[in-house]
């Protein structure tokens, strides 16, 4: 692969990044200025679109599992870390480390977040392996950081969030979750601890919180 190519697949991860990133930081702006927040979007979506043109691209990014018994194994690393790391953060937001009930919302939340694992573990880290792993891992986590964090970072949103551990945890979960995915080479794990990690720290939640568009 020439170094002409490295550059182009880097420059598509980037543009693909930055969509999202704008996305983020308009989408709880009123009309017209949200339509800024689908312009990234689009554009972020255009780019995943030109490179997932067929089943075996999308077998790509997924990764496989090779049997029962990986595949067993696999989801098991998944939900031990999603519960290491849901019970961290519900430590941090100083609530029980384990929910009494789970409402109808966290399942949604587990979606919203298998979704970001197919983004940013899926088609950005694995576009970017083409060029270096550990690269790969390091700036799918920068992305998926940069995403969550102008989430709460918009001057449309009046609320007390700190920003500095949400990134922090943010980075570290995705390296966490990167690492899985470039050892592994599937995205089992990731999905698995991420949609756990949700549905764990949103249980209780009866209706969407307000950054859920």
């Amino acid at each position: 692969m020439t170094q002409k190519t490295h550059h182009f697949i880097l420059a598509e991860a980037i543009i693909c990044c930055l969509g999202f990133i704008v996305f983020a930081y308009f989408i709880h702006n009123e009309f017209p200025v949200r339509l800024i927040s689908f312009g990234g979007l689009t554009i972020a979506g255009i780019v995943i679109a030109r490179n997932l043109k067929s089943v075996s691209d999308l077998r790509k990014i997924s990764g496989g599992h090779g049997g029962a018994c990986k595949l067993l194994l696999l989801i098991t690393s998944g939900v031990i870390l999603g519960i290491i790391l849901s019970g961290l953060y519900r430590r941090h937001l100083g609530i029980e480390l384990f929910p009494r009930s789970i409402r109808f919302f966290a399942f949604i939340a587990a979606l919203i977040g298998s979704t970001e694992e197919l983004i940013f573990r899926g088609f950005i880290q694995e576009h970017l392996r083409k060029i270096n792993g550990p690269f790969s891992v390091l700036f799918g986590a920068l992305s998926h950081t940069g995403y969550k964090v102008f989430l709460f970072l918009s001057p449309a949103v009046i609320v007390n969030v700190d920003t500095g551990f949400l990134a922090l945890f943010t980075f570290l979960a995705g390296v966490v979750f990167g690492t899985l995915k470039y050892i592994s080479g599937s995205l089992i794990p990731a999905i698995t601890a991420h949609a756990l990690f949700d549905i764990i720290v949103y249980a209780e939640f009866v209706q969407a919180p307000w950054w859920v568009w």
